[in-house]
């Protein structure tokens, strides 16, 4: 990939109904925050998610090394492996969630067009079709998603400037609210933040793939993820927020049929929503679980492709997106992989000083196999980051990722592996 479309790639994976149901639902009344409040937890979020996917993507760059192998210097070769699993569990979740998003919009379709529908028989051809792109390789995968993103990104705008055209949304109510800049911001930020978190994770699965032809990897991968997240999330954000607004709807689906103008129209942006969801679940949560399965099981890309298809139904998705479930879900998968992200930076940076040898690395019985292929500091770090994150499950984010780094810090530089490494670089 070049900068441009990694950066494309991204747009198109995060304009998501996902995050538009952030905003909506952060938003009084669903929501106890005032219309700045929710803008200002979406930029505070979107620049934290661009800033942990650059440095976390950092040696993806510039060694060229997927996130399961640049996980063994700090979880040694089979700690990592159970690291990529809490990854890949998310996802996969993720996957179908974005894929019943998906058959919702396709059953709005029907019923307008011919007066039926099944969302199941939809739920099944789209996780089919998505599969089928994602079989043919990443290269597939990132020739769609930037085409598709010029596609979907001009069909949301137009629909928003047909939207105002009409004076359908008032700001009044939500903005003359007090709201908070307290705990429930805070939680509301760390929400946001949380949605992001597998991504921030895995970012070299596709830092790997941009050349810096030369230039500085920071101020490239800075310019990738930062123009390729800002925009769509912030866009994202602001739908959910503008479709809450003008609707009173709790679901965005139905809030956007709500607002078309005309069942032309409807229908034209309800095929945006299945393109959305299909884009985002083939860069997202269809890449890094195929890896992770390909390094795990020792599968075929096609082998790892139909796990996370076969998996995505077991995760029973049409009970996950309901908002009974839908924060609870990310901020408990958040417990456990922010404090994983945050040992992988304080390894790299501040013990490896950004150093590392490829051959060690890919060399499994000789080097960082710690005691039996476990990491004592990093498994027992990863362990306790966890316990505290869950024990603050609102802001596990702001509290488990900085108790984590320096956690894994002072265990490491008290020797609690040097008995068990093996020619460590």
């Amino acid at each position: 990939m070049t900068q441009n479309s990694y950066a494309l790639v991204f747009w198109s994976s995060g304009i998501i109904v996902q995050i538009m149901v952030i905003g909506q639902y952060l938003l009084y009344p669903t929501g106890s925050l005032n219309f700045i409040q929710v803008l200002a937890a979406g930029i505070v979020a979107s620049i934290g998610v661009a800033l942990l996917m650059t440095f976390q993507g950092h040696a993806g760059m510039r060694y060229g090394i997927p996130f399961i192998i640049q996980g063994r210097t700090c979880f040694g070769t089979k700690g990592t492996k159970v690291v990529a699993i809490l990854r890949c569990i998310p996802a996969i979740a993720w996957n179908g969630i974005g894929t019943w998003i998906g058959a919702l919009a396709l059953e709005q379709v029907t019923n307008s067009l011919f007066g039926f529908s099944n969302v199941w028989v939809y739920f099944f051809l789209i996780l089919s079709l998505q599969s089928a792109l994602a079989y043919r390789g990443i290269e597939t995968i990132s020739k769609f998603n930037g085409a598709m993103s010029f596609i979907i990104f001009s069909m949301l705008i137009y629909f928003f400037y047909v939207v105002f055209s009409e004076g359908n949304i008032d700001f009044s109510t939500a903005s003359e609210i007090p709201g908070s800049w307290g705990l429930a911001w805070i939680a509301g930020m760390m929400a946001a933040f949380a949605n992001w978190t597998t991504v921030i994770l895995n970012s070299s699965d596709l830092t790997r793939q941009i050349n810096p032809k030369g230039k500085s990897i920071f101020r490239t991968s800075a310019l990738a993820n930062f123009t390729g997240v800002l925009p769509p999330w912030l866009f994202m954000i602001v739908s959910g927020m503008f479709i809450g607004l003008a609707t009173g709807s709790t679901d965005p689906i139905a809030g956007l049929v709500q607002l078309s103008p005309n069942p032309i129209f409807g229908i034209i942006l309800l095929v945006f929503i299945i393109l959305a969801q299909i884009t985002s679940n083939l860069t997202l949560n269809i890449l890094p679980p195929a890896l992770a399965f390909q390094d795990i099981f020792k599968t075929s890309w096609q082998g790892g492709i139909i796990y996370v298809s076969v998996l995505s139904v077991i995760t029973a998705p049409w009970l996950l997106f309901s908002s009974d479930y839908f924060f609870k879900f990310q901020n408990f998968y958040s417990s456990f992989l922010g404090p994983a992200a945050a040992i992988m930076l304080a390894d790299y940076f501040i013990i490896r000083k950004m150093k590392l040898n490829i051959e060690k690395l890919y060399d499994e019985k000789n080097h960082y196999n710690y005691r039996g292929g476990f990491s004592p500091a990093g498994m027992c770090s990863l362990v306790c980051g966890a316990i505290v994150s869950f024990s603050f499950l609102d802001y596990s984010w702001l509290i488990g990722f900085p108790f984590t780094f320096i956690f894994f810090l002072t265990l490491k530089k008290s020797g609690a592996d040097q008995y068990f490494e093996k020619k460590l670089a």
